[in-house]
């Protein structure tokens, strides 16, 4: 039954799908799977040629580019320097206030598809997509998930952090669609308890799946628990993929230990795309067809080298529907100034270290990434979860959720956090459980006022 599923999407399904509504992710993920081992300058050159046409497009349909009036031959000089001289980095607050100005006078609505972002930063975003872009995006995941020998008809589970606001006989539908078009099922990650675990690996045996998807807490829950009740998961694995949220080492180093396998970190964005995908080897090389990535100082927001940690700013190569160049997604990372050994040249996304608001403010503007937290803190037992919220830059909440009442050095953990952020009160508050953000997501640490003000 298995196969034959496998064999239905792959053999019978995508090519009615190419056939029925000219469907191209096949295409793509074969020309995507073609660059993997092209020169790096045979990249660039893809890059700078969809770059060059993304922007002459915007200054001849893209009402929020054409008051810049801007000249078409600085473009064609050099698309990039262009780029960065004359076209200002947009934030979520700027493309939200005046999202209409960005829609391209030239498409038709009818292509269109709405779609929203989780508003995991706090700024759920609206915004339009086309088919086309969709299409790279699935097409840049599967070269991803080729790498552990993962085909789009593969099965798989996904351990998921939303539930679906379903009604039952709804839910009953939209599983149903999972597991005969994708050949997959959900498991909610609402429903995961020591009671539950046994039976929820025991439902993994019996679906037998490829690999295992799903947001890196809800993974990192689930592998928790099993390493917890001596559960061993009679299954070999290819993979197990984390997206959604920033897979820390320690939770990579969880995952594999329970799942006997390799972890892969798949980094991406509703309103950006798959971005990047780790290999076997560990690194997470970006889909730069699809995208140009920037790593901009987070204060001044001026261009960093390779080696340098701080804001990512995204250029769309795809998005002619409604373009957001240089895009603040709010994530913060690095590019890397070496290349992987794997053999792909394709570029290599170092330090991805979450959200730009985890980044904290130490003494005399000093920032001190969140991450610190979670390191400082993974030290000592008792400590089931936690979050860390900055509210200015004198005055912070640790709250607290411990395994049993004074299972925590607490003053020795707010001594040490002091110790990086000395200018900062730090209040303690324990709780019985911290709740995921309304994306599903699960905050560490947060920042709730802006460096630029600063």
């Amino acid at each position: 039954m298995r196969t034959l599923q496998k064999l239905f999407i792959e053999h019978m399904l995508y090519p009615a799908m190419e056939k029925l509504k000219g469907n191209q992710i096949r295409m793509k993920l074969h020309y995507f799977q073609l660059n993997e081992y092209r020169s790096m300058e045979s990249i660039e050159s893809i890059q700078m040629k969809k770059l060059s046409d993304l922007l002459r497009h915007c200054i001849k349909h893209v009402p929020a580019y054409q008051s810049l009036k801007l000249q078409e031959e600085e473009i064609l000089k050099s698309p990039i320097h262009f780029l960065h001289e004359n076209i200002p980095v947009l934030r979520k607050s700027t493309f939200q206030a005046n999202s209409e100005a960005y829609l391209s006078d030239n498409i038709d609505k009818a292509d269109l598809i709405l779609n929203r972002t989780g508003g995991s930063t706090g700024e759920p975003v609206q915004f339009y997509m086309t088919r086309e872009q969709v299409e790279t995006y699935e097409a840049a995941r599967w070269r991803g998930l080729s790498w552990y020998h993962i085909t789009p008809g593969s099965r798989s589970i996904m351990i998921w952090g939303n539930p679906v606001e379903l009604t039952q006989s709804a839910q009953r539908k939209y599983q149903f669609r999972e597991r005969l078009l994708k050949n997959r099922i959900i498991i909610s990650a609402y429903q995961l308890s020591y009671s539950t675990i046994r039976e929820k690996v025991m439902q993994i045996e019996q679906y037998k799946p490829e690999y295992i998807y799903g947001y890196s807490s809800a993974l990192t829950s689930f592998a928790k628990m099993m390493l917890k009740a001596d559960i061993k998961i009679r299954l070999k694995l290819k993979v197990v993929v984390s997206t959604a949220e920033t897979l820390t080492d320690a939770q990579k180093a969880i995952l594999e230990k329970a799942f006997q396998c390799p972890v892969a970190n798949e980094y991406g964005a509703r309103d950006a795309g798959i971005l990047a995908y780790s290999c076997p080897d560990g690194h997470l090389h970006i889909s730069a067809e699809n995208s140009i990535i920037e790593v901009l100082d987070p204060i001044t927001l001026q261009p960093l080298p390779a080696g340098h940690t701080g804001t990512l700013a995204i250029t769309d190569l795809n998005n002619f529907a409604q373009p957001r160049l240089r895009y603040l997604l709010g994530d913060v990372g690095a590019l890397s100034p070496t290349s992987c050994k794997c053999g792909h040249v394709l570029p290599v996304l170092a330090n991805l270290e979450g959200r730009e608001d985890a980044m904290l403010l130490g003494e005399n503007g000093q920032i001190v990434h969140g991450n610190v937290i979670g390191q400082i803190i993974r030290r000592y037992d008792g400590v089931r979860q936690f979050r860390f919220v900055q509210h200015s830059p004198t005055s912070a909440t640790l709250f607290l959720a411990l395994s049993e009442p004074d299972t925590a050095p607490t003053m020795q953990i707010v001594s040490e956090i002091q110790k990086l952020l000395p200018s900062t009160k730090i209040d303690v508050q324990f709780v019985d459980s911290i709740p995921p953000t309304a994306s599903g997501k699960m905050r560490y640490a947060i920042r709730e006022f802006p460096l630029r003000h600063i």
